[in-house]
């Protein structure tokens, strides 16, 4: 049973993937599968619980058969396209089987292997997800209800405090919800598959700026980020919301340099299964709307720029709507006008330097990341050598820095949600970060040289 419901949530995942675009590779499609996939279960549990009907297993799968078969149905209509796409994907451009991408290949299998392995054995412990995350989903899988969850209506509990885990969107607490409907006996599943989904999506969408030696060692270098690797095999939602937030950025920059429309959609999908994943996730979409409506007045373009906000904005508002409806609404931490507090800014950066700089969290990624910038400055300046890749770093750094100012201290010190919850925030800024080194131009002619090396002809 379990392995049949989240194969036909790869299924309408992989449906979801060749709807919106044909170009995407076959380590894409299948990196993009399962959290695809999820995310559009997530969202019809919700309106089915909203019209009254419970949430079980047969429920959800029946719904998902039925969207399979809408998916299908639309990729028969349009048989053109996916023809485009057997096209595509059977073009050449498979890597050369060369000794040194072979052994990064290796090494990022064996860690996935550990990694999944630990996940999948130990059982969760991490405090945020025994009180929070998790325990949503086993009640959510064994009551069939959000609006009505005892953990949220019972007198006995007390969920509506400031930074409450009710509060957060549902997609993690679902997910997790699901499997345990489907006779798991832990939930971290759903952590396993995440971690499997953002290793080929990562290495396919970067497969395009890079030789593949250069993105099989980029790849292993984000996953082997310290801090990050170890959340990801957590169940939290953390690594989770840095898979959503960091594709969604990164296809952006694809769609912006490689000139492929289909991918602004799929951007403003993964952003919008950002937002519905964790709070933080509207600073992400605003990010790219900024560049986006930059991109709109200079080529005088708007219903993309329309289309792109409206879609991103979506889950915040349904969601939002939907606990309004209900009266889950829990007190909000937010200042919600501006304000001037120059000790408070000033703690803020320092505590963001210290973590940029914490070679023990994040190992040499944004030291990597700055000495290749300033390696990289002549081509900025004379070729504009992605400078929009370095211009939605900063600015979700920014962003993310000004949801920290903005925030009601209430719960924990400013020092405390730097060094804990931002950290993990931080995590979003990883792929990026590594993304914008392997596509730089001096990056890329270095690889080039190291190709030619591994295959060089011998009687040269």
């Amino acid at each position: 049973m379990i392995t049949f419901g989240l194969i036909i949530t790869a299924l309408s995942g992989i449906g979801l993937a060749l709807c919106i675009s044909q170009r995407l590779k076959l380590i894409e499609v299948l990196g993009l599968a399962f959290p695809l996939g999820m995310g559009v279960q997530t969202f019809l549990m919700v309106c089915f619980d909203w019209v009254g009907i419970k949430l079980t297993a047969g429920s959800v799968i029946l719904a998902t058969l039925i969207l399979i078969a809408a998916l299908c149905t639309c990729l028969f209509f349009h048989r053109e396209n996916l023809k485009e796409w057997f096209r595509y994907v059977s073009t050449p451009g498979y890597p050369h089987l060369n000794w040194a991408w072979l052994l990064c290949i290796a090494v990022i299998g064996a860690v996935t292997v550990v990694n999944v392995t630990k996940t999948l054995y130990y059982p969760t412990f991490d405090t945020d997800s025994v009180r929070g995350y998790n325990l949503i989903g086993l009640a959510i899988g064994h009551e069939g209800t959000i609006k009505s969850l005892s953990l949220f209506t019972d007198v006995n509990y007390s969920m509506r405090g400031a930074a409450s885990y009710m509060s957060y969107p549902p997609y993690s607490q679902l997910a997790y919800a699901y499997v345990y409907m489907l006779g798991a006996a832990t939930s971290k599943i759903v952590n396993a598959l995440i971690f499997i989904s953002f290793i080929l999506t990562f290495y396919g969408a970067l497969s395009r700026f890079a030789t593949h030696l250069l993105t099989a060692l980029t790849t292993l270098f984000v996953l082997l980020t310290p801090e990050m690797l170890g959340f990801s095999s957590l169940s939290g939602i953390n690594f989770t919301h840095a898979l959503f937030a960091s594709l969604g950025i990164l296809y952006f920059i694809t769609w912006y340099y490689k000139k492929i429309p289909s991918f602004l959609w799929l951007s403003a999908a993964f952003l919008m299964l950002n937002i519905w994943t964790r709070n933080e996730g509207p600073v992400f979409a605003a990010a790219t709307c900024c560049i986006l409506l930059w991109y709109s007045l200079k080529n005088k373009q708007y219903k993309p720029l329309i289309l792109y906000s409206v879609l991103c904005a979506f889950p915040f508002v349904f969601y939002t709507v939907f606990l309004k409806a209900h009266h889950l609404d829990a007190v909000s931490v937010l200042i919600t006008k501006p304000f001037w507090d120059g000790a408070k800014l000033s703690s803020i950066l320092r505590e963001e330097w210290d973590l940029l700089k914490n070679t023990t969290s994040y190992g040499f990624t944004f030291v990597a990341c700055l000495l290749v910038f300033l390696s990289n400055l002549w081509h900025i300046y004379k070729r504009r050598d992605h400078v929009i890749t370095l211009l939605l770093f900063l600015l979700v750094i920014l962003f993310c820095t000004g949801l920290i100012y903005q925030l009601q201290l209430v719960w924990d010190s400013l020092e405390a949600i730097m060094r804990f919850s931002y950290k993990r925030l931080m995590f979003t800024f990883v792929p990026i970060a590594w993304f914008y080194i392997a596509a730089s131009r001096n990056m890329a002619w270095l690889f080039e040289k190291a190709d030619h090396f591994c295959f060089r002809d011998e009687h040269e």
